[in-house]
């Protein structure tokens, strides 16, 4: 097949049917422009953003373009979801402290403890304890609140330039849907890498089988047609995840994987785990091999990983330390002012998640009924071995050399902070956050010598139709979804 034709198929088809399916969003950005505002924030300068405070009537001549259209935007489309804040406090004793209230919905003198940024907690009455005087008026209370995107930064570092150029009216749905096309592609150049490099025997129509069904037969379908801030992370995250696989494998570009993990790290969290994992096993097990590079090269190669990685990965710990006190902490523990209850009670991470997470990952099956509409999908998502039937091949899969291990391993690796983080990815229609392990899987999937057989080609039907409900419905037709 001529390389051109390839192109055609790996990202002009992607592209045309994502954008055919996002339809009449791709006319506005969306609400949740998290990105764009943080982007705004590097321009001036800061961290934090006062945005979340602003009135969409209350224009200024210093505003960026669409900045108040924006906020109407959010006003009306379901308020400001996933921002975090938190107090800065001066104590009628002259003492300064920032934290939140993680009990302040409730009563009973639960709502008077206050939990600072290191986690101490202290007893504050925002009656008596706080001193009044600040802003020049003497009865206002000395409480200032600050606000910050509570996701990882590097998507708005990419959307800079477009950020500069047109300010709020940033389109985040097409740009979403132009990266989720080429990371058809970039899967697609991951799959012929390893066909050239002998690592694979499947042919350049079936990898791009494999690669046009990860477009139409994954969450990556209706993830990529809708813009806002945690569908363009994930898609984004793809992005940064397959070419990082293409510089990590058989570590023959350990400088360029160790700046692609770090990015990885700045744009999806579990990424770091999976890459890591998968990097580490390429240098010191190649080919199903101990130290196979022998100890003078795969020293050497580590080192050129490090020297890229170390450094952006320190800048993003920085940054979060600054921001809220931790160096692992993006934000996500302080977004409804630190009071989302699963959160304040169990952390970002726990066991205690695990079951649900397992069920909307894996589990979750829609309700069908003899009333119109018939079947109704579960806002938590239908789970992977119904939505993607395909993966059920892995259960039968006979390769086992130092390749697939990797692979296995970093999908584990990645998954563990995925099925412990607290929540489930609701709302969606598939579980989304599989999109940070799917790249591993069709990988696995494609390096299996199983035929395109009935079964196969069954599958994929199934799984295409799914996901093709999905795209359709999901955001448009809520008739369909249950709570």
């Amino acid at each position: 097949m001529s390389r051109k034709r390839v192109v055609l198929l790996a990202f002009l088809l992607p592209l045309l049917v994502y954008s055919l399916f996002a339809w009449e969003r791709l006319l506005h950005p969306t609400a949740q422009f998290h990105f764009v505002d943080l982007g705004q924030s590097f321009l001036h300068g800061r961290l934090d953003t006062d945005t979340p405070e602003q009135s969409a009537a209350a224009s200024k001549p210093d505003d960026p373009p669409g900045y108040r259209a924006a906020i109407r935007r959010v006003t009306s489309g379901g308020g400001w979801n996933d921002w975090a804040s938190y107090h800065v406090l001066t104590l009628t004793g002259g003492e300064v402290v920032k934290g939140v209230w993680p009990w302040g919905d409730q009563s009973g003198g639960k709502e008077k403890y206050f939990r600072t940024l290191d986690g101490t907690e202290l007893i504050v009455d925002k009656e008596q304890d706080i001193k009044k005087g600040c802003g020049g008026r003497p009865s206002k209370p000395c409480d200032d609140k600050v606000f910050h995107v509570s996701f990882p930064p590097f998507p708005a570092v990419v959307f800079l330039p477009f950020t500069a150029l047109f300010g709020y009216w940033t389109n985040d749905v097409i740009l979403t849907v132009l990266f989720a096309a080429g990371n058809v592609l970039l899967l697609f150049l991951l799959l012929e890498v390893l066909r050239t490099r002998g690592l694979s025997s499947r042919t350049q129509r079936e990898n791009l089988v494999f690669a046009l069904l990860f477009a139409f037969g994954t969450s990556h379908f209706f993830s990529s047609i809708r813009g806002e801030v945690w569908f363009t992370g994930l898609v984004m995250g793809v992005t940064v995840h397959t070419l990082f696989l293409l510089a990590a494998l058989e570590t023959r570009h350990p400088a360029l994987a160790g700046l692609l993990l770090a990015c990885g790290f700045l744009t999806r969290t579990p990424l770091l785990f999976g890459g890591g994992v998968f990097f580490a096993l390429q240098l010191l097990f190649p080919e199903g091999r101990w130290w196979g590079h022998g100890t003078r090269e795969t020293f050497k190669r580590g080192l050129l990983f490090a020297a890229t990685f170390l450094p952006l990965f320190a800048l993003g710990l920085v940054y979060n330390q600054v921001r809220f006190g931790s160096p692992m902490e993006f934000g996500h523990t302080y977004i409804q002012d630190g009071m989302r209850p699963a959160i304040r009670d169990a952390g970002l991470l726990s066991f205690e998640f695990l079951n649900r997470n397992l069920a909307a990952a894996f589990t979750n099956f829609p309700r069908f009924s003899l009333e119109a509409p018939f079947l109704k999908v579960s806002r938590h998502g239908i789970g992977l071995l119904w939505s993607t039937p395909f993966l059920w091949l892995l259960f039968r899969m006979k390769r086992r050399d130092g390749l697939t291990l990797s692979l296995l391993a970093a999908t584990v690796a990645a998954a563990v902070p995925i099925l412990l983080y607290q929540n489930t990815g609701w709302s969606q229609f598939t579980f989304r956050f599989s999109l940070d392990v799917t790249p591993y899987l069709l990988v696995l999937l494609a390096l299996d010598k199983r035929p395109f057989d009935r079964l196969f080609w069954a599958l994929v039907i199934v799984a295409v139709i799914v996901q093709t409900f999905g795209a359709v419905t999901f955001g448009r037709f809520d008739g369909f979804y249950y709570e």
